[in-house]
């Protein structure tokens, strides 16, 4: 993997550049953490951006801990987001050869 992307806040800017990168074949998965994972929820207003970057075919996941915080279950989230833990997100940052970008 060459990069990943972390993003804390303004995930819907996140999200549209992955998008538009992964257009151009270079879109690095993201993370979302902390009040970014919120936007995994199917009924947040930028639900939709999720899933226009997944269907785009951006690798988009939310870190466990801060999906539960939101009383979001892997379940009930939007189609298609992963859950990871904090070693999966150690581990994915230790795998970006590129960069690694937290918003």
């Amino acid at each position: 993997m060459a990069g990943l992307v972390l993003v804390s806040h303004d995930p819907g800017w996140a999200l549209r550049v992955a998008r538009q990168l992964r257009a151009g074949r270079t879109a690095a998965p993201i993370v979302l953490l902390d009040a970014a994972a919120a936007v995994a929820r199917p009924t947040h207003p930028l639900a939709d951006l999720v899933r226009q970057a997944l269907d785009a075919g951006v690798w988009v996941a939310v870190h466990d801990e801060a999906a539960l915080r939101r009383g979001l279950s892997a379940q009930a989230l939007v189609d298609g987001v992963k859950t990871v833990d904090l070693d999966e997100i150690a581990d994915l940052v230790a795998e970006a050869t590129e960069a690694v970008l937290w918003l």
